[in-house]
């Protein structure tokens, strides 16, 4: 278990240096046997994450091993891995690029980045609500059913995954994304993928 604590401090350090994680933001949590989750500590850096940080807790949040108050985003981690049993790891963070999305009226668009088709499939944009709330869980929870990364609307993202990498490289590929429809705006002459190719990129993400 020290290892996968480890792993979660070292997947924390690395959204911290890209800029993802700023000021104690977001939270990281894995799905364990027994109904058991890790989750991160509340109000820490995780660019300075330690391991007694992550939490133990069991399936009604209570803390079981660690030290701290878990993330007070924990309903939409445990709402998450309700819906999805195929998710074991989900990663919330608040990405620059992908955030100044979920700040506007314009959808992620998913016809840029045929990775970001393969990997990760459309990302939709859920309601406002107040961060740190049940209100958020609500509000991202019909999203979760079918997609494996949602904006949260100006808040930040959310990538779920089936293991702890797969859920940050899906965090990453989002604020990828992100960045090159705002820089290719910029850029004269846009050129998205073609409907027919686009079928092609969904039939591999099916097994991917």
């Amino acid at each position: 278990m020290y290892k996968l604590r480890q792993s979660i401090c070292d997947i924390g350090n690395r959204l911290w240096q890209m800029g993802m994680l700023p000021a104690g933001d977001g939270n990281i949590s894995v799905r364990l046997e027994d109904n058991k989750y890790f989750i991160t500590a509340s109000g820490v850096s995780k660019g300075f994450l330690e391991p007694k940080q992550v939490l133990l807790i069991d399936s009604n949040g209570i803390v079981l091993d660690g030290e701290g108050t878990p993330s007070t985003e924990i309903v939409m981690h445990l709402v998450a891995y309700r819906l999805r049993g195929d998710i074991n790891a989900v990663v919330h963070a608040h990405p620059p690029y992908a955030t100044a999305f979920a700040c506007t009226d314009e959808d992620l668009p998913n016809n840029l980045v045929a990775e970001g088709i393969i990997k990760v499939g459309s990302i939709p944009t859920a309601p406002f609500a107040i961060p740190s709330s049940k209100d958020t869980a609500e509000a991202a929870a019909p999203y979760f059913n079918t997609a494996n990364a949602v904006l949260l609307k100006n808040h930040g993202a959310v990538a779920l995954g089936r293991n702890l990498d797969e859920a940050f490289m899906r965090m990453e590929l989002v604020e990828h994304i992100a960045k090159v429809a705002i820089l290719s705006n910029i850029i004269d002459n846009l050129q998205k993928i073609p409907d027919e190719k686009m079928k092609e990129l969904i039939r591999m993400a099916k097994n991917y």
